[in-house]
């Protein structure tokens, strides 16, 4: 009984964190442009849809006993990733895409088992320093993500991007509790979205070669594009411009960490990619600086595009 408060208690937190970013990101794209009044209430029904599928699949799965010492394993490891990847970023001064990208190489080769606890922290840890300011603002932050981690433990499992939802639950509840301002980024012109939909969907399909075709799993696979693209693009593009895209590039591959379970051919992770950069842009103005938001917006895009399958499959099942 008490495992299936948890389980459900873990699904409907992050529901609710997709639903809330990608609700005011569409009403932000409906206000902006005629392509958002027609496409994105279509993506917010394929999103609704996988996450009324996904509550009936947690429902009846077989409960997961929880394990005291693996779960306080798991949650000193979050907030290890946490604080490493924020000191790396704020006092080494790496940036957010390299220091994430660090640490989930890092742990992946030292710590294996807990890589994937390790990398949800350093999503936490990737939040702006206007944020969160030091060290015990963000542990706070990485310990509700923690309690968070383990409640969702048996819900969206095989979703990219469900790390970060995660992550952003912890930072958002912190940032709000303390009073805190989200940063405001405003959407950039036609001629700089081009480059960033081109960007996500490689980053997104690179990620998933390398994640499923070339079995290094979601965080390794991950971890390399993201580094890749922070090192690379920063330089090739200075300023703001090589900052943005190298951060397209982290968002879009955790959508890239999806399984083959949940998609198994490139095709969809090039819808997927389209759909990540899309929101990418659309949500810009909207909870800035807080970590975990671009993992919140690849884990929306997949479960669109898994929803429209499931959605499609349904129909040709009744068909026949």
């Amino acid at each position: 009984m008490i495992n299936k408060i948890f389980r459900s208690a873990g699904f409907i937190i992050l529901s609710a964190m997709v639903l809330l970013l990608f609700g005011f990101t569409f009403y932000h794209a409906w206000s902006l442009h005629s392509l958002g009044k027609f496409f994105l209430p279509m993506a917010f029904f394929g999103l609704f849809y996988e996450i009324i599928l996904e509550g009936i699949r947690c429902k009846n799965a077989t409960p997961k006993p929880y394990i005291f010492a693996t779960d306080v394993k798991i949650f000193i490891a979050i907030l290890l990733g946490a604080i490493i990847t924020y000191t790396l970023k704020v006092n080494v001064g790496l940036g957010a895409v390299i220091s994430a990208g660090l640490v989930a190489l890092i742990a992946s080769l030292i710590i294996p088992k807990y890589g994937v606890a390790v990398y949800c922290g350093s999503f936490v840890g990737m939040t702006s320093s206007r944020l969160l300011v030091d060290h015990s603002e963000l542990s706070i932050a990485a310990a509700i993500a923690g309690i968070v981690f383990l409640l969702a433990d048996r819900a969206f499992n095989g979703f990219g991007g469900k790390l970060g939802t995660v992550a952003l639950t912890g930072t958002l509840i912190t940032g709000l509790g303390l009073k805190k301002e989200l940063l405001i980024t405003l959407v950039p012109g036609w001629d700089f979205i081009g480059m960033i939909i081109i960007f996500s969907v490689l980053a997104t399909v690179t990620t998933y070669w390398l994640n499923v075709r070339l079995k290094h799993g979601g965080v390794v696979a991950s971890g390399i594009v993201g580094l890749t693209g922070g090192l690379i693009l920063s330089a090739i593009y200075p300023g703001e411009t090589g900052k943005t895209l190298a951060v397209m590039v982290m968002c879009a591959s955790f959508a890239g960490m999806s399984s083959a379970e949940r998609f198994s051919n490139m095709f969809q992770m090039l819808l997927i990619g389209l759909l990540t950069g899309m929101i990418f842009i659309y949500s810009m103005p909207l909870a800035g600086g807080a970590g975990g938001k671009l993992g919140t917006i690849a884990f929306g895009s997949v479960l669109v595009v898994r929803g429209y399958m499931d959605l499609v499959r349904r129909f040709y099942k009744s068909g026949h």
